[in-house]
């Protein structure tokens, strides 16, 4: 009897215990991806990139949590674009599908540069995403940034539909 008392109360323990204990959701996976690379003909090299840093928020279209894209930021910029060599005028892109929503991400280079993608790749298309919509970490609707050599594009978007 005192066994199944002990393990009743024990029983109860652990469930208010478990109860307590916050869960924090984890980000959906996407369902697909689809990379590719828009070419262009000139190879014109400038050695240093230089220039301020402009971000540009679209401020409309579909909306989507910060969690989703920053994932799809990490996932694109770490397994895919570091250390791709960019043409002048060459974009290389990737859209993520979540099912109700996608996330595009870009990095074209312009003005006559080339470049191979480094680790800025992840701060650079985070900026329209921390910069833009900043009431909170929902309704994220993108945009993109613009350097010297580059312009990064980070946008959600919806049935196919990149706006």
């Amino acid at each position: 009897m005192k066994s199944f008392i002990f393990t009743a109360l024990l029983a109860i323990a652990t469930s208010a215990l478990a109860a307590s204990i916050p869960v924090t959701p984890t980000p959906a996976k996407w369902l697909s991806v689809e990379t590719g690379v828009t070419k262009a003909g000139n190879t014109t090299t400038l050695a240093k990139r230089l220039g301020t840093e402009v971000v540009t928020c679209y401020n409309e279209g579909t909306t989507a949590d910060r969690a989703p894209i920053v994932s799809v930021i990490d996932d694109w910029c770490n397994n895919h674009a570091i250390g791709t060599f960019v043409s002048s005028g060459e974009t290389i892109w990737a859209r993520y599908d979540y099912g109700t929503f996608t996330v595009l991400v870009s990095g074209e280079a312009i003005n006559g540069c080339t470049f191979t993608v480094d680790g800025n790749c992840n701060r650079l298309l985070r900026e329209p995403v921390d910069q833009c919509n900043t009431g909170g970490v929902n309704g994220k609707q993108g945009g993109f940034e613009t350097d010297l050599c580059g312009q990064w594009r980070t946008d959600p978007g919806s049935n196919g539909s990149d706006y």
